[in-house]
């Protein structure tokens, strides 16, 4: 069986001025998704839950799995140390509670960026899975795992409370032939063939596949200031994504929740 996990992070915008992108990029994608008939998973910050209370009210009451992205979404949260990290990440997950009714039981760290004290602190916080790694052959500053399937994770920290880990790790997809991350920027920059070839081969080794995307991806802006691949392509960006929807439903493949696929591979 093919399975495809959209998952949406909904980084914060670089200033109030571009609040505008977290309410009509998060619009256009709940239309777009409830067109097509399919349920995604959106890693939330917790300071956007907090800024943007009804946008991931409106998310969680559509059905989509409202999941943890952090703090504030600062590139060095994952990589701190373990008791700082369980407190962020109890904090975080406190807040989006508060606001959606639901406690995330899913975690991407900022920036893909996370050390091992990132996957105790989750263990600590009860949460199933992690979707903080890139899969192989990706190489680069990020940590990178050497198979793209769910798998359990190995916590060398045991306790009486977490004996064993039953923590899950589900990487994001790569293009195997040009190895970077299935979705977001990449996807705006590589194009859409680049997708579609990248899809193809994970669907042809059977492996899930984790796509990803941001507001800002399909909400055409030009900031100045900022790096030309912050806009490339954003305002094809809508269009594209409809695209690589309607190819994965051509393969016949099943759109999940990431908890979804994670309860699947538990079994």
């Amino acid at each position: 069986m093919k399975y495809f996990i959209m998952t949406v992070d909904v980084d914060p915008p670089f200033s109030s001025s571009q609040n505008f992108i977290i309410i009509k990029g998060v619009t256009y994608l709940l239309d777009l998704f409830e067109e097509y008939a399919i349920k995604a998973t959106f890693f939330v910050p917790s300071i956007v839950a907090k800024n943007f209370p009804d946008v991931i009210k409106e998310v969680a009451r559509k059905g989509h799995e409202i999941a943890c992205h952090g703090l504030e979404h600062r590139p060095e949260e994952g990589t701190l140390g373990v008791n700082k990290q369980i407190y962020m990440i109890k904090t975080a997950t406190k807040v989006i509670e508060s606001i959606t009714g639901i406690k995330p039981v899913g975690f991407r760290a900022p920036l893909f960026k996370a050390n091992n004290n990132c996957w105790i602190a989750l263990q600590k916080n009860n949460y199933i899975y992690d979707s903080s790694l890139i899969g192989f052959p990706h190489v680069g500053k990020r940590r990178i795992c050497l198979q793209m399937k769910p798998l359990r994770v190995r916590i060398h920290n045991s306790t009486a409370e977490h004996p064993k880990s039953s923590l899950f790790e589900l990487p994001v997809s790569t293009n195997p032939l040009l190895p970077f991350p299935l979705g977001g920027g990449w996807f705006r920059i590589f194009g859409l063939e680049w997708a579609k070839i990248g899809i193809k081969m994970n669907f042809l080794s059977q492996t899930p596949v984790v796509f990803y995307i941001h507001p800002k991806d399909i909400v055409e802006v030009r900031t100045p200031g900022l790096f030309w691949y912050n806009y490339r392509n954003t305002a094809n960006g809508l269009r594209m994504l409809s695209k690589i929807i309607n190819y994965v439903k051509k393969c016949k493949a099943e759109f999940l929740r990431a908890y979804d696929l994670i309860e699947l591979f538990k079994k």
